[in-house]
């Protein structure tokens, strides 16, 4: 199952899908979310990231001055997983530190529901 890289990440996940009102079964868009919660910078530009008011991304984050290499891919991964754009996945990770691919890969876990079920391991299958 995905994990919150702590308290503080769940924390401002839950303040996102609050502002926004995200619909529990949203995935897609909870998945951006959870991108952006996980990661400083970009928590701290979430509006120059996603419109609240419209509930859009915003594609002009790219003309920003404050992505770097690693958010850059982060937000290329949340478009992603949000529906919009495709994420390479070798760039991706050869673009973020330790911290930011765990978050990397504990998004699509949680985008593409993946749980961890300790019994198909222990079966033997």
């Amino acid at each position: 199952m995905y994990q919150f890289l702590n308290v503080k990440h769940e924390d401002r996940f839950n303040d996102l899908c609050n502002r926004d009102r995200t619909h529990p079964s949203d995935i897609e868009r909870k998945s951006l979310f959870f991108v952006i919660a996980g990661n400083e910078s970009l928590y701290k530009k979430v509006d120059h990231i996603y419109d609240f008011k419209e509930n859009l991304i915003k594609l002009e984050v790219y003309e920003e001055g404050f992505l770097t290499g690693g958010t850059r891919s982060l937000v290329d991964l949340g478009f992603s997983l949000y529906g919009y754009g495709t994420c390479d996945v070798r760039n991706l990770f050869n673009s973020i530190d330790y911290e930011n691919s765990v978050l990397a890969i504990e998004a699509m876990k949680y985008r593409f529901q993946i749980l961890h079920y300790p019994d198909y391991y222990s079966s033997g299958l």
